[in-house]
């Protein structure tokens, strides 16, 4: 995941970048589950938070997959149905904590198939004491098992950002 916060100023003006620029993943998920696949024993989820610029701010969190309860990956929820196949579910309650608004209601957002990544990005508006802010969160899903592939293909690109003015 990565993420920026802007002040409402600094959003409002036109010259403004409201969205973060795609970035390959790939070399960084398959570092990180070649370095970590002795740890792994049955399935798992690695959490690795990325800095803007798409490098890692901290080591990969690793985190085992309990039978068929959902994981908990920010705003969303990721079902294990099989080795294969995993499903992303937004949920409401997160998303409205984490971005404020405009609320998104729980859905199913995609499948997950190996070594086959999702981009999925987010926008929202929050205020507090020291003003209001807008958010843009980005994650990246990969479903890994087995080897890694040479090369990871580009991920299927999800738009969720709200028009926020």
């Amino acid at each position: 995941m990565r993420s920026a916060r802007i002040p409402k100023q600094t959003w409002r003006d036109p010259s403004c970048i409201r969205t973060l620029a795609p970035l390959d993943c790939g070399p960084t998920i398959s570092h990180a589950w070649k370095s970590h696949q002795i740890e792994i024993t049955g399935q798992c989820t690695i959490a690795i938070d990325l800095h803007p610029d798409g490098s890692p701010s901290h080591a990969p969190a690793i985190q085992p997959v309990r039978g068929s309860h959902p994981v908990f990956i920010g705003v969303f929820a990721v079902s294990f149905v099989s080795p294969e196949d995993a499903k992303i579910t937004l949920r409401e309650e997160e998303c409205a904590r984490i971005l404020g608004v405009p609320r998104r209601p729980t859905r199913h957002i995609a499948r997950l198939r190996p070594w086959k990544p999702v981009r999925i990005l987010l926008n929202g508006r929050s205020a507090n004491n020291s003003g209001q802010y807008y958010q843009i969160r980005e994650y990246h899903f990969t479903l890994c098992t087995g080897s890694a592939p040479e090369r990871i293909e580009p991920a299927q690109f999800l738009d969720l950002q709200a028009d926020l003015i």
